[in-house]
């Protein structure tokens, strides 16, 4: 025994006599983090976008009337691939893979991409107010189009 250990034993020894409880050593609690980690939120969102992507293949499957085998040799790819994409259990398929995925199922791959930026859609009013001003700018004369940008601009830009 060390000479360490030894006076580590003879601390930590009750002591009748004085009717005091052993010494004992606080151990440190782990540090816990306290800002949270960003990749988390990312992670999370990725898993929804990995789900709802999964939900669209299996919906455009389901309204061709095919079973997962037909869309996978329609697609040329393994069945239990399309299994785990519908599922959200695929991490990341490639975009081979899911242009394959697309034109087995005979779609756009748009079609079967969810939409990133759910909370930042424009109102129908304001698609309708974007839509007016294109068409006004494709009718506009050439000339004018500067006039109109710059129009645009400084209302854009104005504090």
């Amino acid at each position: 025994m060390t000479d360490m250990q030894q006076v580590f034993e003879e601390r930590t020894r009750p002591t009748p006599e004085l009717n005091v409880e052993p010494l004992r050593v606080a151990r440190p609690e782990p540090r816990k983090e306290t800002r949270p980690d960003p990749r988390r939120g990312r992670e999370v969102g990725e898993r929804r976008y990995m789900v709802a992507l999964g939900q669209r293949i299996r919906s455009a499957r389901e309204q061709r009337g095919m079973t997962q085998k037909q869309a996978a040799l329609a697609a040329g790819i393994a069945t239990d691939m399309i299994s785990r994409l519908e599922n959200g259990r695929y991490q990341s398929p490639g975009l081979r893979t899911l242009l394959r995925i697309a034109e087995g199922l005979g779609i756009a791959l748009s079609e079967l991409l969810p939409d990133t930026n759910l909370e930042q859609r424009a109102s129908p009013v304001e698609l309708s107010h974007r839509a007016r001003l294109i068409a006004l700018a494709h009718r506009a004369e050439p000339r004018d189009l500067e006039l109109i940008v710059d129009i645009a601009a400084t209302i854009v830009n104005r504090p």
